[in-house]
């Protein structure tokens, strides 16, 4: 009895103890800023160097930003990827949202939209938020991603991607790290 007792108490001190490590502070921000564009991001994230060894090549575009939480969860960390393309003729960045979420889900595995909403940037252009749980392929867990695109000076588009646990509820402090996003 006393064994199963053990069992159970350690059982749920593990389980909150990992529930719990997912829960990072993401409110306290640090300006990062690029040669096209600003972002904040949290001040316990690391930026990741874009060299062959450490990223993977994007199917289309560039990376123009990828930055990982401190904290993981399950060999999980939180994660930002800003990815740039060039664009060839005049667009809205809502429009490229409508546009990507298309894309989205016909290229991740078990896509399920949790939200769409409208979002407003710091330089008051507005796009839609795309929220959704899904595998990147077929041998990775379901997470839980935030995407938008963001057009800058109709030369430059940007899919804004945050990929978190699938255990995070609130998002709502990660979304304002995109809301954050400026063109210069």
């Amino acid at each position: 009895m006393k064994k199963i007792f053990l069992i159970i108490l350690f059982s749920t001190i593990f389980l909150t103890w990992c529930s719990s490590s997912n829960k990072e502070n993401v409110t306290s921000l640090q300006k990062v800023e690029k040669t096209y564009f600003d972002v904040s991001i949290p001040a316990k994230w690391t930026l990741i160097e874009n060299d062959s060894k450490s990223l993977p090549t994007p199917k289309s575009g560039e990376i123009a930003l990828a930055a990982l939480s401190a904290e993981t969860n399950w060999w999980f960390a939180n994660n930002l990827l800003i990815l740039s393309q060039d664009i060839y003729k005049p667009i809205k960045s809502n429009d490229f949202s409508i546009v990507n979420n298309v894309w989205s889900t016909k290229n991740y595995v078990n896509y399920q939209k949790l939200d769409a909403k409208t979002i407003e940037f710091a330089d008051k252009d507005t796009s839609t938020l795309y929220i959704f749980e899904a595998k990147y392929n077929l041998t990775t867990p379901i997470l839980k991603y935030l995407q938008v695109w963001k057009v800058c000076s109709q030369k430059k588009a940007y899919l804004l991607t945050i990929t978190v646990s699938q255990d995070v509820k609130n998002t709502s402090d990660y979304e304002d790290i995109l809301k954050s996003f400026t063109c210069k």
